[in-house]
């Protein structure tokens, strides 16, 4: 065993070899501050080269399966259904920023969709690759910045994180964008204010600091998760000197306005658009509190044990909460005093690393609701940014022990290290195949959690679109009994009722829809419609009146108001309607040929036979209802 010796870093104590190769490719820089990330010798290069080809191959074959992926989930919301994302306007580009229609507030992230779609277009290979490549990028930005903070372990930690299963979540679905493009710009943001930390020269040590105010700004507007980096500053300053300094305080305060603005803007577009009107129910403070302790050590443990992962994980009954369920946080306060105990020692690491993990976890663990918790409680691509600090603490831990053995002991460490990473790759690669399509991704999370009522209402839209009815039927049936508190599962258990002819069926669940989800349209368009094919068209000519408040000009709620007023005897009224609709769209074929009808210049085709229960009193119409994709097929004739 060779000699060993210890070196500081900051006040950061480290023990090591002296034979000791670094693997991490920080060790010159541990040993000297002066010294950055860069290498300094023809061996170094040929080192820093070989590493950086690895985190690259990497994250390019276990995202491979995902290169060709089909668009997920709420994609098109996002993109394949936004006419804003899709302008390729400059004009576009201005509402993005400052006047978005959608659910959050991320104009940074939209804007790279918006810049991406002149190139690729509704091809999904694009979007893909270019979010694979933000990981990696990621990845190797941690491998910087760890090596710039002299933390031991850096290019391991960068390894570990590009290769993780958790991420595949976040890299493998282009709605997550998000967390791929805000988290480079986070680490930017951390580099440069731990170079203006280290920093001596004051016109040097403000530019530096200004671009890392800059990129902070930069991730916000792309993600608001990474809002919690001011509090991390001053949790730096306390781990690299052992207080918080009113000059640490002043520095930080731009971020913290920062944060406070985009904050409340996020929480405004959250509960205003995201949430709406709808009713999450996630319990008292009780409830919150259990759920938040239990959340903190699932995330934990996913950390260090991703396997058995899912879109979406069973959710929790915490309303009431159940006493066991509080368990979580006597565990979690007696290691925070373990550690504080220990603050002189590793304690001062473990609380750093850990802090950054419970600062960036904070926003979603249940104290504030979020449109997510209408799902479930825990999701992957929210411990994207969190397990950084996990990662880091372990790394760091590993490679410091590492160093501390024989040489015998660390071959046979390499040889096992080699086989976990192996094993962690192969596992995401598996599961990035569950990515690469919604009826891969469903089938997937029902294997496990039979009882996601969105996988089964997603799967059901999939089955339905391709025209398989008793499919999506039964899959339509679990998220109904599932979630019968929300329109959307009502609304598409009616259209396959609706498609199998079951007309009066379908009215109850349209109905129902209806009233617990007032505010969709398209809902009550799937209503007014199917109480016309069932011949009801007082209850028909009802609903589109009511249709007409919100969209007084819509030509073919006009023309299907016209048909149930016609068939309830109405002709006058129908003709007015008939005029109205063709005032506004001349060209609309079915408003022409219902006039025609009514004027009496075109024969009724159901004057001859009288109409039964089943029958549809109009052609097929295309209805200028706004579809929402959460709501699965709609009928609309």
């Amino acid at each position: 065993m060779g000699k060993k010796t210890k070196y500081l870093s900051g006040d950061r104590a480290f023990a090591t070899s002296s034979h000791d190769s670094d693997a991490d490719g920080a060790d010159a820089a541990e040993r000297d501050p002066k010294i950055g990330t860069g290498p300094e010798s023809t061996a170094d290069l040929g080192r820093f080269i070989l590493q950086t080809a690895v985190i690259l191959l990497a994250g390019l074959w276990i995202y491979s399966p995902a290169y060709h992926g089909d668009w997920l989930w709420d994609d098109d919301q996002l993109l394949t259904a936004n006419p804003t994302v899709q302008s390729g306007s400059f004009q576009g580009l201005a509402k993005l920023w400052f006047n978005p229609d959608g659910a959050d507030y991320f104009p940074l992230s939209y804007t790279a969709l918006w810049a991406q779609w002149p190139f690729f277009g509704p091809n999904s290979t694009g979007y893909h690759v270019t979010t694979i490549l933000l990981h990696i990028t990621a990845a190797l930005l941690l491998w910087a910045l760890l090596a710039k903070m002299r933390i031991p372990g850096a290019w391991l930690s960068g390894v570990l994180f590009a290769i993780h299963p958790i991420c595949v979540e976040s890299v493998a679905w282009v709605s997550e964008t998000k967390n791929t493009l805000s988290l480079p710009l986070f680490l930017l943001s951390c580099f440069f204010w731990v170079s203006q930390d280290d920093e001596t020269e004051s016109a040097k040590k403000l530019r530096l600091y200004v671009w890392s105010v800059i990129f902070f700004l930069l991730a916000m507007f792309a993600k608001t998760s990474v809002v919690a980096l001011p509090v991390i500053t001053l949790l730096y300053a306390w781990w690299k000197r052992g207080r918080i300094s009113r000059q640490d305080l002043l520095l930080a305060l731009p971020m913290f306005a920062i944060s406070i603005v985009l904050g409340i803007v996020t929480i405004y577009y959250q509960h205003g658009r995201a949430i709406g009107q709808e009713t999450i129910l996630v319990g008292g403070a009780a409830s919150r509190i259990a759920t938040a302790g239990m959340a903190i050590l699932f995330y934990l443990w996913k950390s260090v044990w991703p396997f058995d992962l899912l879109p979406i994980y069973p959710r929790w009954e915490v309303d009431p909460p159940k006493a066991w369920q509080f368990l979580a946080w006597p565990v979690i306060l007696a290691a925070a005093w373990w550690i504080w105990t220990n603050r002189a020692g590793w304690g001062r690491h473990a609380a750093f690393a850990l802090g950054f993990f419970l600062l960036t976890i904070a926003p979603v663990l249940g104290f504030i609701t979020i449109s997510y918790m209408r799902i479930t409680w825990v999701a992957d691509h929210f411990l994207y940014l969190p397990m950084i600090g996990v990662i880091a603490l372990l790394s760091a831990g590993i490679m410091t022990w590492f160093k501390a053995t024989t040489t015998a002991e660390q071959r046979a460490a390499m040889v096992t290290g080699a086989v976990l990473i192996a094993v962690l790759s192969y596992a995401s690669f598996r599961y990035a195949h569950a990515w690469a399509n919604e009826d891969a991704l469903w089938t997937h999370t029902l294997k496990t959690n039979h009882d996601a009522w969105q996988a089964h209402n997603r799967l059901g839209a999939k089955k339905f679109a391709r025209g398989d009815v008793e499919g999506a039927h039964y899959h339509f049936q679990n998220s109904t009994r599932l979630r019968p508190d929300l329109g959307e599962t009502h609304n598409n258990l009616g259209t396959t009722l609706s498609a199998k002819g079951q007309l009066n069926e379908a009215i109850k669940e349209f109905t129902e829809a209806a009233r617990v989800t007032p505010h969709v349209p398209a809902i009550r368009v799937n209503l007014a419609n199917s109480l016309a094919a069932a011949s009801r068209f007082g209850e028909a000519s009802d609903q589109y009146r009511i249709l007409l408040q919100a969209e007084p000009n819509n030509p073919a709620l006009l023309n299907n108001l016209g048909v149930t007023l016609y068939k309830l005897g109405k002709k006058e009224e129908a003709i007015t309607e008939f005029r109205k609709a063709l005032a506004i769209a001349p060209n609309l074929k079915d408003a022409r040929e219902s006039l025609a009808v009514a004027l009496g210049e075109k024969p009724d085709p159901s004057a001859a036979t009288p109409q039964s229960n089943q029958s549809k009193p109009v052609p097929p119409l295309e209805l200028n209802a706004p579809a929402s994709p959460t709501l699965g097929p709609a009928v609309l004739p």
